[in-house]
């Protein structure tokens, strides 16, 4: 098991503002009338993140990596992310409803980023035995993922069983993550997988 803490991630200001006018939040109510404000709104909101992560190598034999991968009996590393106790509470009292639905947006680029940083580093392991990863699976996180639909799970969302199994084997503890009343704590935080995919066989599938 690899643990990591307070890693640093790169801060998408661009995509939390494309996702702001996707969901038409009227920024400038809140002073944040152009790009550059909301450069430094995202920034500010960021400089509270404490990210930390555990995660593991599960073969395909294993019980759980066949309750999350189903019939495709792939291994898979799974994880465990928090963005941190003090970003919660830098969320925890917003003015208005929507510094409320932007810190939100936040979270979730923050909480796609830093799982997307996981990869990059459990990635390493796959590598020289001649795999790659593939998109991360989301068994649950808060807030919710927003994916393109070929990258959702068929793991059912808040399946506490699973979810209490897997705090346990990766000792989310050790990161100061618990789930004991069916919900996260510290708040954002994320249960995830990334399946082994075989690179033999996707240059074998593309070749014909």
């Amino acid at each position: 098991m690899r643990k990591i803490k307070k890693f640093r991630i790169p801060v998408y200001s661009y995509e939390v503002l494309r996702k702001a006018r996707k969901h038409k939040l009227d920024l400038a109510s809140i002073g944040l009338a152009d790009e550059a404000a909301v450069r430094e709104h995202a920034a500010a909101l960021a400089a509270a993140l404490e990210p930390a992560v555990v995660f593991e190598y599960f073969p395909a034999e294993d019980e759980a990596a066949v309750k999350i991968g189903g019939a495709s009996g792939q291994a898979l590393t799974a994880g465990i992310l928090t963005l941190g106790r003090s970003f919660e509470e830098k969320l925890a009292n917003p003015p208005d409803e929507v510094h409320k639905r932007l810190g939100r947006i936040a979270a979730q680029v923050f909480m796609q980023t830093a799982v997307g940083v996981t990869s990059e580093l459990a990635v390493r392991e796959a590598e020289p035995e001649g795999f790659e990863l593939g998109p991360a699976i989301y068994i649950s996180s808060c807030p919710e993922p927003e994916l393109p639909p070929q990258e959702t799970t068929a793991v059912p969302l808040f399946e506490n069983e699973l979810i209490k199994s897997l705090f346990d084997r990766l000792e989310a503890a050790k990161i100061g993550v618990s789930f004991d009343t069916g919900a996260f704590a510290p708040k954002y935080s994320a249960v995830f997988a990334f399946p082994w995919l075989s690179k033999k066989k996707k240059k074998a599938a593309a070749r014909k």
